[in-house]
């Protein structure tokens, strides 16, 4: 599906982003997107005022929401917008759709930096306003005549003025991502990076192999620390950020946590008990206006589950798994905006609304021709069973699903086998077909179909 596409393609291209071109080897190979002047010491250690503090999501819209930021003409459908990230498929040329995004830009008061790229197979810039810095790839997304257009907001964190350990020495710099070299090893630098983010207000939010994640209001921060390549046994630290979407806190004592911006969703596992966890985002929660619709968590399937909603209308659902055996409850907190829950219901209620006229319909009839040696057969409007001799039933099986894939049934997974078979077929949401036979080898095979949302008839003519 579209919005299942670009979902991966916007992951890729944050990845990208974020760990390649926020590294040095990205760097030395020329491939950034945007790479600022070198950062001098006194601009990284100090500065005449200090830094603004990371922006809210209220604040951050003010200066570009990109879930209302306009689509191109022909642009595939998104199946859902956000604020800090947008990603889509078009079609036209790299260098043509890059300039409509430039100007489209330009016209909101956004300011290219230097060292844009352009050629015909690919384009990237980096924008700024108000300290805000946006960065824009275009590229093909593997289908001819389509390219994809991608906007990731970083924020407005001044990366040269985050703290890091005394000694450091500037390795580059630009408004996407910063780095440092220094001669202490990795695990020390890791430690002390991490107590001076935490002291200046930065709060864990997760780990991935050699990179930490913090966050402070709405962005989040990566502080990546490894061992730098062909720098003599130096250690880099690299810095990047990304808006988030979303501000959705966590508790300090967590295990696993991931976020993730293009799906609005945190995931972590804890030793708290769900009831701490439940007091816990009611109380943080609240200091941003969200309320719980009710007292206590409700059941759903295994889950216990609590929504918050706030007076916008947004919505958050708040999910605690006990993890069997671990002493450990899994939490997903998920996050849709007003307009999204307003679509979900919309298509909810259009649906029913098909439902029920498709039911009003009489039924479509299924007309199947059973094979000539077929025995004992039973039918109703929506059944068929009968016998065949053994090991014929597969073979019977195989030629109906090549049938019933030809007239437009979609296939599910399902089982083919000497033995038996199960195999799933439907037709839009209404319309499905299940067929079934078990072949022992030493006693008559036995098939079955049935059907919802059609008529079986029984053709008058016999196949082979």
């Amino acid at each position: 599906m579209p919005g299942n596409q670009n979902m991966k393609i916007e992951n890729s291209v944050q990845d990208w982003l974020t760990h390649r071109l926020g590294s040095g080897r990205a760097f030395a190979r020329g491939f950034t997107v945007v790479v600022g002047l070198m950062l001098s010491a006194g601009s990284t250690q100090g500065a005449d005022k200090p830094p603004r503090p990371p922006a809210t999501v209220v604040e951050a819209a003010k200066t570009l929401d990109l879930a209302t930021f306009p689509l191109m003409d022909q642009a595939e459908p998104l199946t859902s917008r956000r604020l800090a990230g947008l990603s889509y498929n078009v079609p036209g040329s790299v260098k043509r759709v890059f300039e409509v995004q430039q100007k489209q830009l330009a016209d909101r008061s956004w300011t290219e930096l230097p060292n844009r790229y352009v050629s015909d197979q690919s384009a990237s810039a980096t924008f700024t306003r108000d300290g805000f810095s946006l960065s824009l790839m275009i590229y093909p997304p593997g289908k001819p005549g389509m390219v994809n257009v991608s906007l990731l907001n970083h924020g407005n964190v001044e990366l040269g003025k985050l703290p890091v350990p005394p000694g450091v020495k500037p390795f580059y710099g630009g408004p996407v991502s910063t780095s440092y070299l220094t001669d202490s090893p990795v695990a020390e630098t890791v430690e002390a990076c991490r107590k001076l983010l935490l002291g200046s207000g930065w709060e864990p939010y997760g780990e991935a192999g050699d990179t930490r994640f913090f966050k402070q209001n709405a962005v989040r921060l990566a502080a990546r620390v490894s061992s730098a390549p062909a720098q003599g046994g130096k250690t880099v630290i690299d810095y990047s950020t990304l808006l988030m979407s979303v501000d959705l806190p966590a508790p300090v004592e967590t295990d696993g946590l991931q976020y993730a911006d293009v799906t609005k969703q945190l995931l972590f596992d804890t030793q708290a008990t769900g009831n701490d966890v439940v007091d816990y985002y009611r109380r943080t929660l609240a200091k941003s206006a969200w309320e719980a619709t009710t007292e206590a968590p409700f059941q759903a399937g295994f889950k216990n589950v609590m929504i918050f909603r706030n007076p916008q209308k947004d919505l958050l659902t708040l999910e605690l798994d006990a993890i069997k055996g671990t002493g450990k409850n899994r939490i997903i907190l998920k996050h849709q905006s007003a307009a999204e829950v307003a679509e979900i219901d919309r298509r909810i209620q259009a649906e029913a609304e098909q439902l029920e006229i498709e039911k009003k319909k009489p039924l479509p009839k299924l007309v199947l021709i059973l094979p000539e040696e077929a025995k004992n057969v039973k039918q109703t409007k929506t059944k068929i069973e009968f016998q065949v001799a053994a090991k014929r039933a597969k073979p019977v099986a195989e030629m109906w699903r090549a049938q019933f894939v030809k007239d437009g049934w979609e296939a599910k997974p399902g089982r083919l086998d000497d033995a038996g078979g199960l195999l799933f077929f439907s037709k839009g949401s209404l319309h499905s077909l299940t067929l079934s036979y078990t072949d022992l080898r030493y006693l008559p095979a036995e098939v079955s179909i049935r059907a919802t949302g059609v008529e079986l008839v029984r053709s008058t003519g016999t196949t082979k």
